[in-house]
């Protein structure tokens, strides 16, 4: 008998302490409700996908330069080109996302669109030369979404970067 009255003792004290222990985590949290972490971190961010690429030349100069010696001549011209580094929609970090995407680096940094002058000479020989000068660009195109609860994609917004990463000049007997 002494024997199930010492169970019977230490399951009710078992019991009690369990029951305090549950009642001090509810008091704590002030509510019922189970506490469930964060599974998406990144909800209300955005991340942007590369599609895909388009590479042009823009002709900014344009000189005829007419040479009737037999001696080379040089001509150097004053060149206005232009510098960009832009995006439609996203900023900078959206930028170099399509950057990366195209493999062709910018060469200005995020941001810049003005027009730079560049000094530039040619070797003309003899004869009449059509003189040009430009810059090189990509139009690189993706798809910028929003994350929405619970990590999903949403919002699906086309996204363009234009941007200008050399600058060229060239020479073409006429």
């Amino acid at each position: 008998m002494k024997l199930s009255k010492v169970l019977l003792s230490t399951s009710l004290c078992f019991t009690l302490f369990t029951g305090f222990s549950l009642t001090e985590v509810k008091a704590a949290t002030n509510d019922d409700s189970t506490i469930v972490p964060l599974s998406c971190p990144e909800v209300g961010t955005y991340k942007t996908s590369y599609k895909s690429k388009t590479t042009s030349k823009k002709t900014e100069f344009t000189h005829y330069a007419t040479n009737n010696s037999s001696t080379p001549d040089s001509v150097t011209r004053s060149v206005a080109i232009s510098h960009v580094a832009t995006v439609n929609i996203g900023g900078e970090a959206t930028f170099k996302v399509l950057q990366s995407g195209a493999k062709i680096n910018a060469n200005v940094g995020y941001g810049c669109n003005k027009t730079k002058t560049l000094s530039t000479t040619w070797s003309v020989p003899k004869g009449t030369w059509k003189l040009t000068a430009g810059s090189s660009w990509v139009r690189s195109i993706g798809t910028r979404y929003k994350v929405a609860p619970p990590c999903k994609l949403t919002n699906a917004t086309t996204v363009t970067a234009n941007y200008t990463y050399a600058t060229w000049s060239n020479k073409t007997k006429q």
